[in-house]
């Protein structure tokens, strides 16, 4: 009994997140959908809407999990698939440090797709492709030196989770690479944008991230 009860309040803990999570990102894209109706972004090329969007992820994911990271009690053990607040504060540093990880590096992601947009477009973007790429490259560095310092904290379950997550997201990258670019190759299919590149590197990694997670039951209700 007690388990049936527990498990069906862990449902309902997933339902409701999910709930948010899909308010949250409907709304946010709504919002900027609409901005880009009423600016130039109605020109801008599909590859800039759809770098748009997962960047937009990656900020939702980050401020999700940094407003459940400063609250744990509060917010987190309700937002957050966690057993309880304390797991968050044992979890804090390395939890917040995804946090503002995910909010950077989206952000730099919807500034790239906003430059490349805007010029596609014949308007007059207040940042450059150039600077926005090299923003995007300044933050990937970054990036990588937070992930080498959190490392050093990792247990044996995260390291092993951050090695599968990188496994799965190499080996579909170099499957959809191949196979679109062979194909554009021969003419069957058009070739893939500038941006798709970015997109599919960072799409594929979310995309990796969550089978990852599955696979070891990290994604259970709790």
């Amino acid at each position: 009994m007690t388990t049936t009860t527990g498990s069906a309040a862990g449902w309902k803990k997933v339902a409701g997140q999910a709930l948010i999570g899909f308010a949250a990102g409907a709304g946010g894209m709504f919002a900027a959908l609409s901005v880009l109706e009423e600016s130039d972004g109605i020109n801008w090329p599909a590859s800039a809407i759809i770098l748009l969007g997962i960047g937009f992820i990656y900020v939702l994911m980050g401020v999700f999990v940094g407003i459940g990271t400063l609250a744990p009690r509060l917010v987190g053990q309700r937002l957050l698939n966690v057993a309880d607040a304390d797991e968050i504060l044992e979890e804090r540093s390395s939890m917040g440090a995804s946090a503002v990880g995910c909010i950077v590096l989206g952000a730099a992601l919807m500034l790239l797709a906003y430059a490349a947009g805007s010029d596609a477009a014949a308007a007059m973007p207040v940042v450059s492709v150039a600077m926005a790429f090299w923003i995007m490259l300044a933050v990937l560095v970054l990036f990588t030196l937070l992930s080498m310092w959190m490392w050093r904290d990792f247990d044996e379950l995260w390291r092993q989770l951050t090695l599968e997550i990188s496994g799965i997201t190499g080996n579909i990258l170099m499957l959809v690479a191949a196979v679109w670019g062979g194909g554009a190759a021969a003419g069957l299919v058009p070739a893939p944008h500038p941006l798709d590149l970015v997109s599919l590197a960072f799409g594929i990694m979310l995309l990796a991230c969550f089978v990852a997670t599955a696979r070891r039951g990290m994604m259970t209700p709790r």
